[in-house]
């Protein structure tokens, strides 16, 4: 029976799916700076143009970024650095709504200067985990 049971737990151990590759400290940097740059350049062109140019500005950028969270489940940033975000049990995609709040709480964190905190979270943990992944309930992966 001792036998079998080390054959059934090597068998099942044998089929459980692997774990996703974890996004790089640098890629999931880069990638928020990607999203940052493209908010500034889009809302600070729209206001050098004018208010109603600058409002119209940070509309698109929100509805660009909404629209890759729905579509992809990404953000602009991410998907270009082929990383996305997932759920930290499930590995699965995060729902769009989880999404939406995940960027929304990292955006305030940054507003609040927070984001410091963060950041440092990252660079400590061995899971490469920020504040807002660990609140979430998130984790930042390589895409297939």
């Amino acid at each position: 029976m001792i036998i079998e049971n080390q054959k059934d737990a090597e068998f099942s151990s044998a089929f459980k799916p692997s774990q996703p590759a974890q996004a790089s400290r640098f890629k999931r940097w880069l990638a928020s700076m990607i999203n940052g740059l493209v908010l500034w350049v889009m809302v600070g062109l729209g206001f050098a143009l004018g208010d109603f140019a600058g409002v119209l500005g940070t509309i698109v950028y929100v509805g660009f970024q909404l629209y890759f969270m729905k579509t992809y489940r990404q953000t602009l940033g991410k998907y270009w650095l082929n990383i996305r975000v997932l759920d930290y049990a499930t590995h699965q995609p995060v729902s769009f709504g989880k999404y939406v709040v995940r960027e929304i709480l990292d955006f305030i964190l940054q507003l609040t200067g927070l984001s410091l905190i963060s950041v440092i979270i990252v660079f400590v943990s061995s899971e490469r985990r920020s504040l807002t992944d660990a609140i979430m309930s998130t984790i930042v992966v390589k895409t297939q």
